[in-house]
């Protein structure tokens, strides 16, 4: 018997279910890049028009104020280590020259003061100055340390002393009553503030240096209580006026705020001085910040300047601890973010005229120190594109992909009306449905497409107009776009389906599809 064998045809692929994946496929990919580079474009962002991004150095420390001036067209920063002080210099695009560390016996999260040659710390009670690898021990049971333009100041008890660095001499003045809590100098001048008292009475003096002689002037008198107390002073000088403020910190019902106050007077009549309470008004978004710390206060074409940290925006979705720059308009402060950094800034100062410097936090101890430039070239230099911009971009594109593939419930409402349309026509005229009629194809997606441009309707809220790319913020955009959107999908889906594909396949892909598309183009940049 013979049997003819023959061999058994292959299967042609369908193709039209590869088009059905890849062509969606594609146009996600698209819509994804298009979200990704949207954030690039929003992380390279200035903070504002007169400063440049967030420049990392890599100056390391602990959470301690450093300090930082310019020399010889150098930028030398002192950050404080667990094992001594690490001078790193950098050039006038900010780009490192070097970087050493000096193994000196600090008091944790003490105050030093350095002119660049010469160190001053406080350790274990005892002054220390340092220089050419040579400690010296100037003065004992030393509490408070204070650096200023061209000298510092320590206290004893209850004594202010100032050391002059020319003469190499300290001498006592200021007596007080009580024993000093705090001590305070600006590094434009050669005064001081003094706090006394650290129980129920305070007493600040403002220790103002004339012709190297110095006076007491009585700024203000407090009556601490056990749920507040006022810290932090700072001054600064102009032309014919000392400048004060203070942070008021209060703890009622567990909650903590803190609340600057802000005083002028003229240099040569300090009697007459009155602290009124501090609203920095955020100058972009115009609400009132609370909780402002690390007070810094400068002078700018001799009016007050106030740095400080608070938490804000630094973009439509994510939030940190922000360095500003407030100035005074009339009785508020309008406040510019200065830094662009992530999580939580500490201790702005100012390096020069043009160069703002902070600690930023990496871990809960490990910080570094940033800056920020009004420089042009610094400024352009620090639009480039980075990898960790393209990593942050990237990261945020995928978590507001997830997210809103999770919050975008409201789509199961588009898909109601079409629903209920077929399941009502499958009942009541099976024979459109089974005859694949072309109207009840087209009468399904008009009801999807109509209830689509009704409720997608709130998800064109001010978030999407504040992040969204302009492409996708102009007037009509809320029924423009999700019609483009619906006719694209249409016609991916009449490129994708074949001849098998029934009534309700086609309905079902091109729902599928655009509800895919909306979560990018829409989604995104809503949740």
């Amino acid at each position: 018997m013979n049997t003819e064998l023959r061999p058994k045809k292959k299967k042609k692929s369908n193709q039209s279910n590869y088009k059905a994946l890849l062509l969606p496929l594609a146009g996600v990919l698209l819509l994804l890049g298009a979200v990704v580079w949207n954030n690039i474009l929003s992380e390279t962002k200035l903070p504002n028009p007169d400063w440049s991004r967030s420049v990392s150095t890599p100056a390391e420390s602990i959470s301690a104020e450093p300090i930082a001036f310019k020399a010889d067209n150098q930028y030398q920063i002192y950050t404080q280590q667990l094992n001594g002080l690490r001078v790193t210099t950098l050039d006038e695009k900010l780009n490192l020259i070097s970087q050493k560390t000096e193994s000196l016996p600090l008091d944790e999260r003490g105050k030093f003061w350095t002119n660049g040659n010469q160190i001053a710390f406080v350790s274990n009670g005892e002054l220390i100055l340092y220089e050419d690898g040579k400690q010296t021990v100037l003065d004992k049971d030393v509490e408070l340390l204070a650096d200023s333009k061209s000298r510092f100041a320590y206290s004893k008890g209850n004594e202010v002393y100032v050391y002059d660095s020319e003469s190499g001499k300290s001498r006592i003045i200021y007596s007080a009553k009580e024993k000093l809590s705090e001590l305070t100098g600006h590094s434009e001048s050669n005064s001081f503030i003094a706090t006394v008292g650290e129980k129920v009475e305070m007493e600040v003096f403002y220790l103002q240096e004339k012709d190297d002689q110095y006076k007491a002037n009585s700024i203000i008198q407090y009556s601490k209580t056990p749920n507040d107390k006022i810290y932090n002073f700072r001054f600064a000088e102009s032309d014919s006026k000392v400048h004060f403020i203070y942070t008021f910190y209060s703890s009622k019902q567990g909650t903590k705020s803190f609340k600057t106050f802000y005083g002028e007077a003229s240099s040569d009549q300090l009697t007459a001085l009155s602290f009124k309470a501090v609203n920095f008004i955020e100058s972009e978004l115009g609400y009132e910040m609370k909780n402002p710390m690390y007070q810094q206060l400068n002078i700018e074409n001799n009016q007050p300047i106030i740095l400080f940290s608070a938490t804000g925006p630094i973009s439509a979705k994510k939030e940190a601890g922000n360095i500003y720059k407030a100035t005074l308009n009339n009785k508020d402060w309008k406040a510019t973010r200065i830094s662009t950094t992530d999580k939580i800034s500490v201790y702005p100062f100012y390096i020069d005229e043009q160069t703002i410097a902070w600690l930023k936090a990496e871990t809960v101890s490990d910080y570094r120190v940033f800056l920020a430039s009004q420089n042009p070239e610094i400024k352009k230099e620090s639009q480039s594109i980075n990898k960790q911009d393209v990593y942050n971009a990237t990261f945020d594109a995928l978590a507001a992909s997830v997210v809103s593939f999770i919050a975008m419930t409201n789509a199961f409402i588009w898909v109601v009306p079409p629903i209920l349309f077929l399941g009502i026509l499958y009942f009541v005229r099976i024979d459109v449905i089974e005859q694949e009629e072309p109207w009840a194809k087209w009468v399904s997606i008009a009801l999807f497409i109509l209830t689509q441009l009704y409720v997608i309707q709130s998800l064109f809220n001010s978030t999407f107009y504040t992040i969204a790319p302009k492409y996708l913020t102009f007037s009509g955009s809320s029924l423009i776009v999700p019609v483009i959107v619906s006719a694209v999908a249409l016609y991916v889906m009449q490129l994708a389906k074949d001849k098998d594909w029934g009534l309700f396949a086609q309905v079902s892909y091109f729902i599928g599809v655009t509800v895919l598309f909306e979560l990018f183009i829409v989604g995104t940049y809503v949740y």
